[in-house]
């Protein structure tokens, strides 16, 4: 359970594996002025749901502001105006290069989970009003709120935190809610909710998976149990038809992540909705010990087997688990910079550092919530504040970040949870912030920078005192400007964000490593030849190419050296990043060998 306490300067709020506060400073000074809010009535049928007509008319081609229309303004109005910044946003939509937002109909409805439904709707709930909201990506409103029945008053200022929402292949909607320790069914069709209780009290559901079958598979935060739930068995306010295993038979340890089906099961849905076949029958999740230690274990459903990794040595968190087509597994550390690969055949790990987070203000980006698609392990960056993809061909990590930035959250807007719509666009909550963001799948396939390097290694003597330099290439895309300007024009205040194309951006260049958690080069200095590059400068077109818009590649280097303090040897990695204004930043990553 959450507890906010005002007053004081570091609040530790416990979700999942997460510590929503360890960083958190409250600022009394200059918390930002809220807006007036339009104070309007949803119109509400007989079914408990509320269709919206006026509501959100911001368009991904238009972004505009969305208080106008229906608004409903009964949860803000319990809140406190001090608590109002914190938990309630600014309401202001922005966007960038990339991002565009949209505000939900409920302020401060606090939204986790999210679900694409196969129409295309992107569907969030409000754990503080008790709501589902429906977003209508193709008039890019919110079309419809439903009441989710027999909701309790809450009398902390934080909703339930419901964590996971999924589409089961019969289209109908499986969400987690903390507060009831419940898991909860909403027959689509049908317009009826059902409710499924948790055996124990306390274990706090965090995320589902269903095997294929149609039975869902669950963890639990604090329950220490990998929870089963049959859904021809289940009775409604129940605890009916679920079962558990009690994992702190098997191994120690104190949280539990979340879970995801093994590579290749079907769960997208192109398919899942006409086809009970799958390829890997298999659910993965991670254990975690605090400060640090924890493990990756797979499950085997069919046999109902155990296998478990140990990644103590790694001094990571493990948190949220994903498997690729090779097999090799992905996963998280939420108390740092990184990023971890673990083959589970060998056991062999091997981490890679964020970009520096240091424009946020934060020491650490906190990677959170993994996803594999397209060849590419895809994860939000909870303090970073931003959405990253890492290609593991081509090593290229790429940041997205987000506009919205909440100063009494360390500059972060709470982006806890993405998915991709049936498009390849990515949806995103803002818990704080009241709202949800996209990336249009177009915008995902463009970068106006890429990055190459001369060498896929350094190497540091430290006996010797010899450090190693690289060879560092950028090159300036050509992007399809029409897309860009379509869909980043002026925001609520009236001024545009879209600085990468009609002003001056400068390429900030810097180095993280996995040497620590927080991505230092622990022990080690590092100078690049040039750290600040004008875009334009980059506009260097080769006489000797008839091709328009081809360049010269602009060339620059990284020297890296050893001090006089102990360097650990070891296999490392060295993430070598270009920042593009605040819209992105793209990075290689190479190894880094200490001898």
């Amino acid at each position: 359970m959450y507890y906010y306490l005002p007053k004081i300067l570091g609040v530790f709020l416990i979700s999942s594996i997460m510590i929503l506060g360890i960083n958190y400073f409250l600022v009394h000074n200059g918390i930002p002025k809220l807006l007036e809010f339009l104070d309007v009535s949803a119109t509400t049928n007989s079914s408990n749901s509320t269709s919206l007509t006026n509501v959100q008319q911001s368009t991904i081609n238009n972004n505009t502001s969305s208080n106008s229309g229906n608004v409903n303004t009964d949860v803000i109005k319990t809140l406190s105006e001090e608590d109002k910044p914190l938990l309630c946003g600014d309401n202001v939509q922005n966007s960038n290069l990339y991002f565009n937002e949209f505000i939900t109909p409920i302020l401060c409805s606090q939204p986790v989970g999210l679900a694409v439904d196969k129409d295309n709707n992107i569907w969030i709930a409000s754990g503080k009003s008790g709501n589902l909201l429906i977003f209508n990506t193709q008039t890019q409103k919110f079309d419809k709120i439903i009441k989710i029945p027999n909701w309790p008053e809450q009398k902390r200022n934080l909703g339930s935190m419901i964590w996971e929402m999924k589409f089961d292949r019969n289209g109908d909607l499986w969400f987690t809610d903390e507060l009831s320790n419940s898991i909860w069914k909403y027959f689509v069709k049908d317009g009826k909710f059902e409710n499924y209780r948790l055996l124990q009290e306390g274990g706090y559901p965090l995320s589902i998976a269903f095997d294929s079958d149609g039975n869902v598979w669950f963890t639990q935060v604090f329950g220490q149990r990998l929870g089963f739930l049959e859904p021809s068995k289940v009775i409604n306010n129940t605890t009916e038809g679920i079962s558990e295993l009690d994992m702190s038979k098997e191994i120690n340890f104190q949280t539990m992540g979340p879970i995801s089906n093994g590579f290749g099961f079907t769960q997208n849905n192109e398919t899942r909705y006409n086809s009970n076949s799958n390829v890997n029958e298999t659910v993965w999740f991670s254990t975690a010990i605090f400060p640090v230690g924890g493990q990756v274990i797979k499950y085997d459903v069919p046999n109902g087997a155990l296998t478990i990794h140990d990644v103590n040595h790694t001094h990571s968190v493990p948190f949220s688990i994903v498997e690729d087509e090779n097999g090799l597994l992905w996963f998280n550390s939420h108390i740092a910079n990184l990023f971890l690969s673990l083959d589970p055949n060998t056991g062999a790990t091997k981490q890679y550092a964020t970009s520096n987070p240091s424009k946020s203000g934060n020491l650490t980006t906190l990677p959170y919530v993994n996803t594999y698609k397209d060849g590419k392990v895809w994860f939000n960056e909870h303090y970073g504040n931003a959405i990253a993809s890492y290609d593991p061909k081509n090593k290229t990590l790429v940041e997205y970040y987000i506009q919205s930035k909440n100063p009494l959250w360390v500059n972060s807007s709470n982006p806890l949870r993405f998915i991709f719509d049936n498009s390849g666009s990515i949806w995103f909550t803002e818990w704080t912030e009241n709202k949800v963001g996209v990336i249009p799948k177009e915008k995902l396939d463009q970068t106006p920078i890429t990055l190459s390097v001369s060498k896929d290694r350094m190497i540091i003597d430290s006996k010797n005192n010899t450090g190693d330099t690289i060879d560092i290439f950028i090159d300036k895309n050509s992007l399809n400007t029409t897309k860009f300007v379509n869909s980043t024009t002026d925001n609520v205040n009236g001024s545009s964000n879209d600085k990468g194309l009609i002003g001056p951006v400068n390429i900030t260049m810097s180095v993280t490593s996995s040497i620590s958690k927080e991505g230092k080069l622990t022990n080690l200095t590092n100078n690049f030849s040039q750290d600040s590059i004008p875009v334009e400068d980059l506009v260097s077109v080769s006489s000797t190419s008839p091709q328009i818009g081809s360049s010269i590649p602009y060339k620059i280097f990284l020297e890296v050296n050893p001090t006089e303090g102990e360097v650990t040897p070891g296999n490392y990695t060295l993430t070598i990043t270009a920042r593009y204004g605040d819209d992105i930043a793209v990075s290689k990553i190479v190894d880094l060998i200490i001898q």
